[in-house]
């Protein structure tokens, strides 16, 4: 390609070479100059012209410019440019700053660049002539820089840091990293601030990292910061009660510098406590105060969080107001006071000269009743307060006098169901007292009152559950010297209330419980059963667990309260009914066909309803539901053992699991029994039986065989059975005339089928016995025994193979005709086959020298004509005879032997041709004449038809 430029003057050739690059000119071209040449005066002159071959580069395509984090470079590719012998990558930052890569190759990488600048990168091909610069930039951004000046802001409370820094050129987001030898935790951002949850007690390292889209800086230098001291564990209190101080302790944390312990009552009373040790005792604390304990580490000025929190109370403060008053009745005091701070029950102690101490001990109220007091003794009474710490220190104390017992004891009888208690006492010492009052407070503080001038008299009214305290004054004054010591009685219990019962159905037990009765020293629980039977307890709690009783009953349960003088009335009744008796003789049927087990059980008779439970041994169940005593459980798997178990249930209670029936899902009886027999070897018969195969797991099969030997019905009587083979076949042999019953069973190792249907059948027979012959080679018959289970009979010729038949009969004789052979036997046969030949014994044969004269009869005349037979071909036979004097004619009988069939033809001549006989046959031939006697037969056999 010419390309034609015109100059007025000498171009540059850099300068040109920008001109062809203008115009897309670059690489082998060639290119004719025109330099025109003017005067001064801008006048022509002349011109001349060049030819040259300008070998500039073209213009670098494709550049893409990418970041190498891990190097901090930019690496620059580009498509090779026609012409170009090397290249320079230029990278230049918008202030101007630029970094330039040389290379031959279409790629370059310009190291070290400045961190979180934004670069143009341009390529320029040269070679010696022009240098050639890409028309387009294209823009990289570098690394971003890494972060500076980062702090770390401890909060304390929080076990917590805040992080902080300077920004990043070219950075997007930051992330913040603590590491420790325990726990680490990191945040991300994109402001300069990032919040850390630390682990109390522990050293962080803290790096930031600047990211942008594609690339992290590298991490900021490391910061180090300890968290917060960790705080205090095991923290306990003790109280020493008599000085009401305190000590607080705790376990040890290494990197606390003190500890501070703060007390806060529920008032708002705050103790405070700074220790570098572990412990810390606050003395002289407020009574009856209960304290919250928080402990707390300290180290420089970070605090830990604060132990969980716990309290203690101090002593209770000492009780005041102690007052008190005489129950002359009852020879109790009553002693009352005021409340006191920090106290969660009393205790009242009595202490009287040369009597033991006595108290009384109240949980929540501010007054208590010492009881049984001595009679005519002055007693000092104290109070002290207590709760789960410590005792106050006692009460002042209070001082009470009991009156004097002058009169003689008194004794009282309960006259239970009664409402009434006899009182009785004795007159000595009553001075001459005409009458007397009986006073009874009841233990519910109420009183009853009676009035007699002699020894005795009634308190009416009394109740049950409660206990009296009697005495007998010679005044209405209680507490008059003339009064008897206090005797104490119990009314009889109330009948017992609420009862309840909680059936056990599993155990068929229950528990039986009731109302506390304060005068019962112990208690009696009926149950009685619908049929009469009856079990009986004592105790002396309020409950009590009745076991063994009987399954599938309802029982009436009652209980009787009763102390050393009566017994309540029964209480009102309770039913119990305990659970359904557990199922028995429960039977399976497994129907092998449809793979299903019928479970059968006796009922219970309270059952509502039934469950059935198959377990296999995987571990899956099955069940089924009935009200009915049977169920039925389907899809069940040949080849596989279960458990089968009943539950009966009445609505509210389920009985226990069945006795556990194990049942497998056995194969059933295989089908297709068949037997085919073998001939008879030496009187014993070879049966081969088969069937088809059943498909349930590993099968295997049993044959069994039972029947009579030889037709005896009762000595010879047997039974034989194969081995348990895999295989569908078995052969058994049985001597003749034998019957037989075939029943298979298969089984595998879930159980054993049943017997399947019976193969009924026979072997061939035996040979006949007392076989008899008779006649001679004419005409013979031949005689035998029956032989058992025969149904033909067969008289072959032996002299011949294979032996020729001679006579087929389903009786016990055969006429034999023409005999040529003395050689015969005899056999029986049935459907099982034919049996083994027994001989025929003392076959004569006495043949007759024959001519065709006439035969004589006794007057001298012929009679009968002389037959002769001769075979032409193997179906027909030539017949002669003798004439027979004044014979119009003569008859021809044709017998086949075996056969009842005969054929007769009448014949004018002494011969006749006999055709379409069958080949192999014996045929007996007999000739008369019209009104003469009949010829002896003539036997022959036809001979073998040609093949």
């Amino acid at each position: 390609m010419w390309t034609k430029l015109q100059s007025e003057s000498y171009t540059p050739q850099p300068t040109l070479c920008r001109k062809l690059q203008c115009i897309r000119l670059c690489a082998d071209l060639c290119v004719l100059f025109k330099h025109y040449l003017y005067n001064q005066q801008n006048i022509f002159q002349s011109f001349n012209q060049t030819g040259i071959l300008f070998p500039g580069p073209c213009m670098p395509t494709g550049v893409v410019a990418s970041q190498a984090c891990q190097s901090n470079s930019v690496k620059v590719t580009w498509q090779p440019s026609n012409g170009s012998e090397h290249y320079s990558a230029t990278v230049k930052t918008e202030t101007g700053v630029s970094e330039v890569c040389t290379t031959e190759n279409s790629t370059c990488s310009v190291p070290a660049v400045t961190c979180g600048q934004n670069y143009s990168v341009s390529v320029t091909a040269s070679n010696k002539q022009c240098n050639v610069t890409s028309s387009q930039t294209t823009n990289v951004q570098s690394v971003p820089c890494s972060p500076t000046n980062v702090s770390v802001f401890l909060d304390c409370p929080n076990n917590s840091a805040v992080v902080s820094w300077s920004a990043s050129r070219g950075a997007v987001q930051y992330s913040v990293t603590a590491i420790s030898s325990h726990l680490n935790d990191s945040c991300q951002t994109t402001g300069l601030t990032c919040r850390l949850s630390l682990a109390c007690g522990s050293l962080y390292t803290v790096q930031v990292v600047a990211m942008d889209d594609n690339c992290s800086s590298i991490p900021s230098s490391p910061v180090e910061v300890s968290s917060g001291p960790c705080p205090p564990g095991n923290v306990s209190a003790q109280m020493t009660c008599l000085s009401n101080n305190m000590t607080v302790s705790w376990d040890a944390i290494r990197d606390a510098d003190h500890f501070l312990v703060s007390l806060t009552s529920l008032n708002g009373t705050i103790k405070l406590c700074n220790t570098t040790t572990t412990a810390c005792s606050i003395s002289n604390v407020t009574c009856g105060e209960t304290f919250t304990i928080q402990v707390t580490s300290v180290r420089g000025n970070c605090l830990s969080q604060p132990h969980q929190t716990s309290s203690i109370q101090t002593a209770p403060c000492q009780p005041k107001g102690v007052n008190g008053y005489l129950d002359c009745v009852s020879n109790s005091a009553w002693i009352s006071w005021d409340s006191a701070l920090g106290a969660s029950n009393y205790t009242v102690s009595a202490v009287g000269s040369g009597i033991s101490t006595t108290n009384c001990t109240s949980i929540t109220d501010t007054r208590c009743e010492v009881k049984d007091l001595a009679c005519g003794v002055s007693f000092s009474f104290t109070v002290t307060a207590a709760n789960s710490w410590c005792d106050s220190q006692p009460s002042a104390s209070y001082s009470l006098e009991t009156a004097p017992c002058l009169l003689s004891a008194i004794t009282a009888f309960a006259h239970c169901h009664n409402s009434s208690i006899l009182v009785v006492w004795d007159l000595k010492g009553s001075g001459g007292t005409s009458a007397y009052i009986a006073t009874a407070e009841a233990s519910d503080h109420t009183f009853l009152t009676c009035n007699s001038t002699s020894n005795s008299c009634y308190l009416s009214g009394a109740k049950c559950d409660l206990q009296y305290t009697i005495i007998v004054a010679a005044s209405s004054n209680r507490c008059s010297s003339l009064r008897s010591p206090p005797y104490k009685i119990s009314m009889e219990p109330c009948p017992p209330k609420n009862v309840t019962v909680d059936a056990s159905c599993e155990t068929h037990s229950a528990v039986i419980s009731w109302t506390y009765s304060p005068v019962a020293e112990f208690y009696q629980v009926v149950a009685t059963a619908v049929d009469g039977h009856k079990h009986i307890y004592n105790t002396s709690s309020t409950s009590f667990s009745l076991t063994e009783l009987n399954c599938d009953e309802q029982y009436t349960v009652s209980v009787t309260a009763s102390n050393e003088n009566c017994s309540s009335k029964a209480s009102q009744n309770a039913t119990l009914s305990t659970g359904p008796c557990q199922p028995n003789n429960v039977s399976v049927s497994y129907n092998c066909s449809s793979r299903s087990a019928l479970l059968t059980w006796i009922p219970s008779k309270n059952s509502e309803n039934y469950f059935g439970t198959v377990q296999a041994g995987s571990g899956d169940n099955i069940y089924c539901h009935n009200t009915n005593p049977t169920c039925t459980i389907d899809n069940l798997k040949c080849g596989v053992s279960y458990n089968f178990s009943v539950q009966a249930s009445d609505g509210t209670c389920n009985s226990s699991l069945s006795d556990l029936v194990q049942f497998g899902g056995a194969p059933c009886p295989p089908d297709g029994l068949k037997v085919r027999v073998l001939p008879m070897e030496m009187e014993v018969q070879l049966l081969h039986f088969s069937w088809t195969h059943v498909t349930c797991g590993d099968i295997e099969y049993l044959l069994t065989l039972t029947g009579s030997l030889q037709g005896d019905d009762r000595s010879n009587l047997f039974q034989l059975s194969s081995y348990w083979s895999s295989t569908n076949l078995f052969e058994i042999p049985l001597p003749c005339s034998s019957s037989y019953t075939a029943m298979l069973q298969s089984r595998n190792s879930a159980g054993t089928s049943g017997m399947s249907a019976p193969l009924n059948g026979t072997t061939a027979p035996c040979p006949p016995t007392g076989i008899v012959f008779s006649g001679n080679s004419s005409f013979a018959k031949v005689s035998w025994n029956r032989t058992v289970f025969a149904t033909t009979y067969t008289v072959y010729d032996n002299s011949v193979k294979p032996r020729v038949q001679l006579c087929n009969t389903t009786t016990l004789s055969c006429s034999l005709f023409n005999l040529i052979s003395n050689n015969l036997v005899i056999t029986a046969s049935n459907a099982a086959g034919e049996g083994q030949a027994a001989s025929v014994p003392n076959v004569v044969l006495q043949r007759r020298r024959r001519d065709l004269g006439a035969q004589l009869s006794k007057d001298g005349r012929a009679s009968a004509p002389l037959l002769e037979v001769t075979q032409v071909t193997p179906t027909a036979i030539w017949l002669q005879w003798s004439s027979v004097e004044n014979a119009s004619h003569y008859s021809l009988l044709i017998t086949k032997q075996g056969s009842s069939d005969s054929q007769t033809l009448t014949v004018y001549g002494e011969s006749i041709s006999v055709t379409n006989l069958s080949p192999n046959i014996t045929y007996c031939f007999s000739v008369t004449a019209a009104n003469g006697s009949q010829s002896e037969p003539v036997c022959t056999q036809t001979n073998q038809a040609l093949q």
